[in-house]
């Protein structure tokens, strides 16, 4: 057989299949093949990330896979989430653990454009540079505010560790210069955030407590429905110990602000604690976001190195890289939607970090 050949068979060989749950413990072993994360663990997170999801309705798919022979080399799951715009309710299919094994990385784009074809309004946001790629030529939009993250710093040393290691293979080398580096970042990068003991967070145990608050305002911007279905399982599952959820008191505007958080490893060896701000709502300005995130600081400050802030308007950006926050840009916005079919009531978006799958 010629080589021409044989890529007409192989080629023919693969099919676009649709995933159903009985498929979550072959796509469980294949993201775990993928990710190097184990079977278990990645099974245990598809149970709650798609069916537990409250938007997840029995027997819709949960997403669609590439089908080599008898393996599976291919997928792009499925997750729903409710969205409202004024008195508008709009359920968006939001994309998820697009993964496609490295000898067939050519037909990712199939993948892909099989979940593209649904009518309904789709969302993603957790896009690498490729996957956004592919977003944009199916003519989808970038989710605003989705093209770079602020880090507020508390302590150096671990950051300046994860630049000296990128600069330098040597441990020593690595060592000498991260210390040095995080001397000198520590005296010429303070943040100047107001000192706040936390005491303005009171921390929240329950959806019903946050449902308690009455918070619930119509947006003019499409923004997550956080009805206390939702709010239970994204906050208050048992999922993930580093979640918090706090109400934040605005007494000069006489409201109460849901603020939730969780906390994430990064860096070579993960040596790098984020406090991650996922939610903030209702949405608020510059100065009630500077006094939230004083509050966050006072809180973790013993318990994080750096807090992390993205889906910021220019506006509040621009007051916290004022305040020593630093910039990272993406080399592409992580977050797109596409709506064929007109449906979505507002193009403007009041999206948080907690939408979709970018920072569970």
């Amino acid at each position: 057989m010629n080589i021409g050949t044989a890529t007409s068979a192989r080629t023919s060989s693969i099919n676009v299949i649709t995933l159903a749950e009985e498929n979550i413990t072959e796509v469980a072993h294949f993201i775990a093949s993928q990710s190097g994360q184990s079977p278990a663990s990645v099974e245990s997170h598809l149970g709650w990330f798609l069916l537990e999801n409250p938007a997840h309705r029995l027997n819709h798919p949960i997403g669609y896979g590439l089908r080599f022979d008898d393996r599976l080399v291919g997928c792009i799951l499925c997750c729903p989430q409710v969205f409202r715009c004024g008195a508008a309710t709009i359920n968006l299919m939001g994309s998820s653990s697009f993964y496609v094994d490295q000898a067939f990385r050519g037909h990712g784009g199939r993948l892909f454009l099989q979940y593209s074809r649904s009518q309904g309004p789709l969302f993603g946001t957790s896009a690498n540079p490729d996957a956004a790629a592919l977003w944009r030529a199916t003519g989808a939009t970038p989710i605003p505010h989705t093209d770079g993250e602020l880090f507020g710093v508390l302590r150096w040393s671990p950051l300046a560790e994860e630049f000296a290691h990128r600069r330098f293979s040597n441990r020593i080398l690595t060592r000498i210069a991260s210390s040095r580096m995080a001397n000198l970042a520590a005296f010429f990068r303070r943040l100047k955030i107001e000192k706040s003991d936390g005491e303005l967070l009171q921390p929240l145990t329950s959806a019903e407590q946050v449902n308690d608050l009455r918070i619930e305002c119509r947006s003019e911007k499409l923004t997550s429905a956080r009805d206390p279905s939702y709010i239970r399982w994204r906050y208050f599952s048992g999922r993930d110990q580093t979640t918090a959820a706090f109400a934040f008191r605005d007494g000069a505007n006489d409201k109460n602000i849901l603020v939730t958080v969780n906390r994430r490893q990064r860096g070579h060896r993960g040596q790098i604690t984020t406090l991650n701000v996922l939610d903030v709502y209702p949405e608020v300005g510059p100065s009630e976001a500077l006094k939230i995130v004083a509050a966050l600081v006072g809180r973790y400050r013993t318990g994080a190195d750096a807090v992390v802030l993205r889906n910021l308007t220019p506006e509040t950006a621009k007051i916290f890289r004022s305040r020593g926050f630093i910039h990272r840009a993406f080399q592409a916005p992580t977050g797109w939607y596409l709506d064929k079919a007109k449906l979505l009531p507002a193009r403007d978006w009041y999206a948080v970090p907690a939408d979709g799958d970018a920072l569970i």
